[in-house]
């Protein structure tokens, strides 16, 4: 996993923001069971924001977690966080 941790940031800046509540997952296997990339993919308030690919699913997670987290903090704040 990565070492920024990103769906804790971004769990943060839904609490900050849109309440967690509003954060959703969907995750899927595409293909034969041990050889298939995991998707996962971000919504806010059911529109999508980030989705990943990996072939562990909580890599997948962390990338369309960074990507949620890029938008949303963008949005709020009118800049990319550094």
């Amino acid at each position: 996993m990565s070492g920024d941790h990103w769906r804790l940031k971004l769990n943060n800046l839904m609490q900050a923001t849109y309440g967690v509540q509003n954060l959703r997952w969907e995750q899927y296997q595409a293909g034969p069971q041990h050889t298939a990339p995991w998707t996962a993919i971000a919504y806010i308030r059911n529109v999508e924001w980030g989705r990943g690919s990996s072939h562990i699913l909580a890599d997948a997670k962390e990338a369309a977690a960074q990507m949620a987290y890029r938008a949303l903090y963008k949005e709020v704040y009118g800049t990319y966080p550094q």
